[in-house]
């Protein structure tokens, strides 16, 4: 039998609306969102609907709980630069699967335009660049309780078993394309998945610094660009949801008001840029859209706490603005976990500034459009200065 409820969300966001929907189909719980705000929701049996109506109504009571608040809005005017479908037809775009795209041409060249902004960012402020794998150990994202709270995201990464009879199979397998039953069929001989795909750009730099002693009034200033890799069911849209993207992060060590201050500072470089492009952004005080243990109180610990800001673009035909950035407060997270601290061993604490690139490209494009003749003459002027080497 099919049981079905509806839970009228419309007081809430759009935002808030779409996280608590998503955070029902990443616990299993069939469910769609209406356009007046009523989350539709469907289920086999009994214990699953109550489920649902708890995550639900939880969600829905601190989303309402916690307010709104606005640091800076631009005063640029939201306008309609490129649609979704023109982007799509552009020819600079390229589709492999769901969450995975490609880019070239002139899209490329964009990209590469905000790359190299943010790295300068990362300059700026003197921090030492790192690189590191796309790859690491899972128990890591365990350390720091990432798949306890975000298991909808983690993609695991196995591999076939150094055995000649399995991989003699999987080859022969191979040779045509693989009914159902023989894709079940390799799935059963791959060894226990150890590692995944990065989550979070930052993640591997903690771990990293372990046991770092700061000097007094030292900050330790870091950076790094990645590929992410975070799973999102149904809402994969190319540049802006992806399951594979690109991202600049900045991560500083040191006491809880220089890196208040220097959090501030990146915030008011940031947004100054964008209003510089004339781009209709908002900085608002945010938080992870849910945690699927239904921990309420991380939530309002965020928002109250200031822990964490977002820099909002604002596409006129989209639902709910799109976040490019976050500003984040650690507070003694990471450190805690991985000891880091001062040499008089007070605790250190952590904050991370991060840029998703395909997501700035994708904003530019939708309130500015893909004619460079529309784009403010800096970028116009940066970007037609640099050439494919073919062209």
């Amino acid at each position: 039998m099919k049981l079905t409820r509806d839970i009228d969300l419309s007081a809430l966001s759009a935002e808030s609306r779409l996280a608590i929907v998503d955070g029902l189909l990443a616990i299993g719980i069939k469910a769609a969102l209406t356009p007046e705000g009523t989350a539709q929701i469907s289920a086999c049996k009994d214990a699953e609907m109550a489920e649902a109506i708890e995550f639900a109504e939880a969600m829905r009571k601190t989303h309402r709980l916690v307010a709104r608040r606005v640091l800076r809005q631009s005063a640029a005017p939201a306008v309609q630069g490129c649609t979704d479908a023109e982007l799509a037809a552009c020819g600079d775009l390229h589709f492999f699967a769901d969450g995975l795209t490609g880019i070239s041409g002139l899209l490329l060249r964009l990209f590469r335009y905000f790359e190299t902004t943010f790295a300068g960012y990362a300059a700026h402020y003197a921090a030492l660049d790192q690189h590191y794998p796309v790859m690491m150990p899972a128990k890591l994202l365990q350390e720091v309780g990432y798949i306890s709270n975000f298991p909808q995201h983690v993609t695991l990464c196995s591999h076939f078993p150094d055995e000649l009879p399995v991989l003699e199979q999987v080859a022969q397998l191979c040779k045509q394309p693989l009914s159902e039953s023989q894709a079940a069929e390799l799935g059963a001989v791959l060894d226990d998945p150890q590692h995944v795909l990065t989550p979070a750009v930052c993640l591997p730099c903690y771990a990293q610094h372990a046991g770092l002693r700061l000097a007094s009034g030292e900050v330790r200033r870091l950076t790094m660009q990645n590929h992410v890799f975070r799973y999102e069911a149904n809402r994969f849209q190319p540049l802006s949801r992806g399951w594979d993207f690109s991202v600049r992060d900045i991560v500083f060590f040191g006491s809880g008001a220089d890196l208040t201050h220097l959090r501030a500072d990146v915030m008011e470089r940031v947004f100054d840029f964008c209003e510089s492009l004339q781009m209709d952004v908002s900085l608002e005080l945010a938080n992870d859209p849910f945690f699927v243990d239904g921990s309420r109180d991380k939530v309002v610990y965020q928002r109250m706490g200031e822990v964490k800001y977002e820099l909002l673009f604002h596409i006129r035909d989209r639902e709910a603005p799109l976040a490019a950035s976050s500003f984040n407060l650690h507070r003694d997270f990471y450190t805690s976990v991985y000891d880091i601290a001062f040499a008089d061993e007070t605790r250190a604490e952590s904050a991370c500034m991060g840029f998703g690139l395909e997501r700035w490209l994708y904003a530019f494009v939708r309130q500015k459009g893909l004619d460079p003749a529309g784009w403010p003459a800096e970028v116009r002027r940066a970007v037609m200065a640099t050439k494919d080497p073919a062209a």
